[in-house]
């Protein structure tokens, strides 16, 4: 006599492996939209970030152009030099983004008007050499 088991066998190992396929892909998914949403948040806090200290670069730029009051917190660099129409000035400083950036600003005043040389974010970190990598010295042993 006869059995007819031998094809249901196939079949189960085969359903096996696709639900096991499933279960992996469902965690790769997930995993991949964590990382994406954290990445994210990151992208919103640094543009927030950058936003923030352009607002307060224009508030310093529209304060030295009214001879207003510098808020306490930024260092303004001032060169003055005499021009054919007049003194110019030039002004620089930078404000913080976050802990390693900053937005440096440099500008030229003559009279009222407010010319922008400079406006760009720059890294402000520390950086340190890493001289740990070992290189073949020539000798065989």
């Amino acid at each position: 006599m006869k059995r007819g088991g031998g094809v249901s066998g196939a079949v189960s190992l085969v359903m096996i492996f696709c639900v096991l396929c499933l279960a992996v892909f469902a965690v790769l998914t997930l995993a991949t939209a964590d990382r994406e949403r954290n990445l994210a948040q990151l992208t919103a806090q640094s543009a927030e970030a950058y936003y923030e200290a352009d607002r307060q670069a224009t508030e310093v730029l529209a304060a030295l152009q009214m001879d207003g009051p510098i808020p306490a917190d930024v260092a303004v660099n001032r060169v003055t030099s005499a021009a054919p129409e007049g003194s110019e000035e030039t002004v620089s400083f930078t404000i913080p983004i976050g802990e390693e950036q900053g937005l440096e600003v440099e500008a030229l005043l003559r009279g009222g008007d407010v010319e922008v040389l400079r406006w760009q974010t720059a890294y402000t970190g520390g950086w340190e050499t890493d001289d740990t990598l070992d290189l073949w010295s020539g000798d065989i042993y």
